[in-house]
């Protein structure tokens, strides 16, 4: 993710002391993030439903509830990192902390310099972690993109419109990108029983992803066929 992006971020500071929680969000807004400011764990809550911050920035010691308890909580419903900044520096509130699912613990006071690397480590740190996670659910071939997560093929940004079967026959032979997979190899990962020498099924299902696709035009990408043995995917 480019820092373009990461300026974009948005995130949500929960502070009870209202003049070090528009310091912080003031020190944030500098730097290009997005913030909004809870004072309580339920206006906390209600930021949280309504738009998912990209990181957290919590208090321990709240008027109307624990911010240790408020991490569980909002921990079970986002991946986003969390970031304790109190004024309890003990081991034993720290451990705790990061227990309940916080991803670094900063105590007060603080070094504004420090707090602003810190926020900007766990941003890039999640970009790296999602960037990943995408990139592992998408296959890119050109033209053609695959969502994995989503069962969909994508041929210049459209949607191709596969079946799941047409799908899943598409994604063996893009994952096994230049290797020839036999008639027998493909019936029998997709269909789940025997080919029993009648391909019939598996080149009509084929055909149909070709023009789906648009195979005949692609400048980038084609299935070969040789008859009578299987098929092969490959970028040109």
């Amino acid at each position: 993710m480019t820092s373009e992006k990461w300026r974009m971020a948005v995130i949500l500071t929960v502070e009870d002391d209202v003049e070090l929680a528009q310091f912080n969000a003031r020190l944030l807004m500098r730097q290009g993030y997005a913030v909004l400011v809870a004072h309580t764990a339920d206006e906390a809550r209600a930021f949280a439903s309504e738009r998912a911050p990209d990181l957290l920035i919590l208090d321990v010691q709240l008027p109307d509830g624990n911010g240790m308890e408020l991490c569980a909580e909002l921990r079970a419903g986002t991946d986003a990192p969390i970031l304790f900044l109190t004024g309890m520096a003990g081991t034993s509130d720290k451990v705790a902390g990061l227990r309940t699912g916080g991803d670094y613990y900063l105590t007060k006071p603080y070094d504004k310099d420090e707090f602003l690397a810190v926020v900007n480590s766990l941003l890039r740190r999640a970009s790296r972690t999602h960037e990943r996670l995408t990139e592992a659910a998408m296959i890119e071939k050109g033209s053609l993109v695959l969502m994995l997560s989503d069962r969909k093929a994508f041929i210049n940004e459209r949607d191709a419109g596969l079946t799941p079967k047409e799908f899943a026959i598409l994604a063996l032979l893009v994952q096994n990108e230049g290797k020839e997979l036999s008639y027998e190899q493909i019936y029998e990962t997709v269909w789940g029983t025997q080919l029993n020498n009648n391909p019939s099924a598996l080149r009509k299902q084929i055909s149909r992803i070709k023009k789906k696709i648009d195979e005949e035009n692609a400048k980038d990408f084609a299935i070969f066929n040789e008859h009578g043995v299987g098929y092969t995917f490959t970028i040109m």
